[in-house]
């Protein structure tokens, strides 16, 4: 659509600026702007989450035993009674659906899955009751020293603030290269004027 294409051209006019930009300070020997770092650290850190996410939410293969939530008791994780028919007093299986005994690799693989999650779920309950007790003792607290007109809202964590806006006007020398970019949508003339040889527009991004 059409505010998708805006956003790839906004995004790659940003990423030509951006490699003029790194390639100005690098002849010249300067540092690049304060906040052409901080936003390309902010930029590539959202990327590398955005990866993580699609990564865990991606299907797992068929052939690979899903790693069960913490919360759930690990008495209860294979009570699945389409692939076993049997299970130990820990809730272990040891048949499969048609009621056969499991292989020594199948069980194998099962008892890792068990006590992983076992030690997971431990631990989660370890920190749910830490942090009970520390929500009692904040709780406490705050009623101590509270005053009038106090809300939780102003102890709420704040949101970790946007990277800062692009500079390009104060940090883009254009006698090093002048861009130009025109309006997204648009018909666009383009002007191509050079003294100095044939070669004079090529460049590499």
């Amino acid at each position: 659509d059409k505010e998708t294409g805006r956003e790839l051209y906004e995004y790659f006019c940003e990423c030509i600026r951006s490699k003029l930009l790194e390639m100005q300070c690098e002849i010249r020997s300067e540092e690049l702007p304060k906040w052409y770092t901080r936003r390309r650290d902010y930029l590539s850190e959202l990327d590398l989450e955005q990866k993580r996410q699609r990564q865990k939410h991606s299907k797992t293969d068929d052939n690979k035993q899903p790693f069960p939530t913490p919360d759930i008791p690990p008495q209860d994780i294979f009570r699945d009674g389409s692939k076993y028919s049997s299970w130990d007093e820990n809730g272990f299986p040891m048949k499969d659906a048609n009621g056969e005994e499991l292989s020594k690799a199948a069980t194998k693989k099962l008892k890792k899955i068990y006590d992983a999650h076992c030690k997971r779920h431990d631990k989660l309950k370890e920190q749910k009751k830490n942090n009970d007790d520390d929500s009692k003792s904040t709780n406490g607290d705050q009623n101590k020293g509270k005053t009038t007109g106090e809300t939780g809202d102003n102890l709420a964590v704040k949101p970790p603030q946007p990277p800062p806006p692009m500079q390009w006007e104060g940090s883009l020398d254009p006698e090093f290269c002048h861009v130009v970019a025109g309006s997204f949508g648009k018909r666009q003339g383009l002007e191509f004027v050079s003294d100095m040889g044939p070669f004079v527009h090529s460049f590499q991004v």
